[in-house]
């Protein structure tokens, strides 16, 4: 009966600190924490029970869990986790810089389009031959008309259809030999058969007139034809005078070839420049020759050139014709004869 009694106390103590630990969790400890278990009771029908803590979750994102037994506090047992923030890898930027503003892209027109690199040119006193650009647009090939423009001005595309992208040479070219002299202000039309885009080209320039033949002069004028014999003449012979006799006057003859050639000079005044100078001659027997013309000299807008003209076979006349051409191509023309004489007896 006494033993009866003492395990009836006992048991008693026992459930008064299992009450007494429950308090404390509930009022001393954090409201939800899990608390350590109670030591096991003789007799209790479940057996002994593991004292362990309660595992502790880490939260997603903060690094690996802690483990239980290093994060028990030490007082209460009740495990803890400091959470740790990952390190963030820095992303390169891209795009264009904050607060830039953004650049549109323009859309190519629908269809054929048409353009020009400029719609102005300028040939000055000097060019004949100028370049522009043209460029097809749109989405679809560009059919090139060219609009009408005088004889001497060309303008050519280097082809008659251009693609979408492409880039074509267009020509312009001055005959400046053939174009009328001062001012030139021409407008041609360049325009896409089909589409938008094109313009009009205007085409200056300056035209020196044609070159000026201002003197034309042959030397000598008369000739003799080039079968001629020598022509004898009597000259006196220089007397010497000696102290003791007198030298006799004698005569002696001297021969003197006739002349067969003659030289002609041309004088030209040109703003531009001589390019080349000539003689077409005209023979009393029917022959032709051509004589190239070299220069003498030049002096600001004026040159001088000459070139001989003969010899001839037979007497009668000698007719040329001097023709200058200038750096532009353009020419004058000047006419002149000389007399060829019979053989003197």
């Amino acid at each position: 009966m006494a033993v009866l009694v003492v395990i009836v106390a006992g048991l008693v103590v026992v459930r008064g600190r299992m009450a007494g630990d429950h308090r404390a969790g509930s009022s001393g400890g954090r409201p939800g924490a899990p608390v350590a278990a109670p030591a096991p009771t003789p007799g209790d029908e479940d057996g002994p029970a593991d004292v362990t803590a309660a595992p502790v979750t880490a939260r997603p994102g903060a690094g690996p869990a802690l483990s239980t037994a290093s994060a028990a506090s030490p007082s209460t047992g009740i495990g803890s986790v400091s959470p740790r923030v990952a390190p963030t890898a820095a992303r390169p930027r891209t795009g264009p810089p904050p607060g830039s503003p953004a650049v549109p892209v323009a859309a190519r027109p629908a269809g054929p389009a048409l353009s020009l690199s400029s719609t102005r040119v300028d040939l000055g006193d000097v060019d004949s031959v100028w370049r522009l650009d043209l460029r097809g647009e749109g989405t679809a090939p560009v059919d090139v008309v060219i609009g009408a423009s005088p004889s001497w001005l060309t303008v050519v595309p280097g082809r008659s259809r251009i693609d979408p992208g492409a880039v074509v040479p267009l020509v312009i070219t001055l005959d400046r030999a053939a174009a009328p002299s001062g001012p030139i202000d021409v407008t041609v039309p360049v325009r896409p058969r089909k589409g938008d885009g094109g313009g009009d080209v205007r085409v200056t320039a300056r035209v020196d007139g044609s070159p000026q033949v201002v003197s034309m002069v042959a030397a000598p004028t008369t000739l003799y034809p080039s079968g001629c014999a020598p022509a004898a003449r009597v000259t006196a012979s220089p007397v010497t005078a000696s102290p003791v006799t007198a030298s006799p006057v004698t005569a002696s003859p001297v021969t003197a070839s006739p002349v067969t050639v003659s030289t002609v000079t041309v004088s030209v005044v040109d703003a531009t420049g001589i390019f080349a100078a000539e003689l077409v001659v005209n023979l009393p027997d029917g022959g032709r020759a051509s004589v190239s013309l070299v220069l003498d000299r030049a002096t600001g807008n004026r040159s001088t050139w000459s070139g001989p003209v003969g010899p001839a076979r037979v007497a009668g006349a000698i007719t040329y014709t001097a023709t200058v051409t200038d750096l532009d191509g353009r020419r004058s023309r000047a006419p002149g004869s000389l007399t060829v004489l019979p053989c003197p007896s």
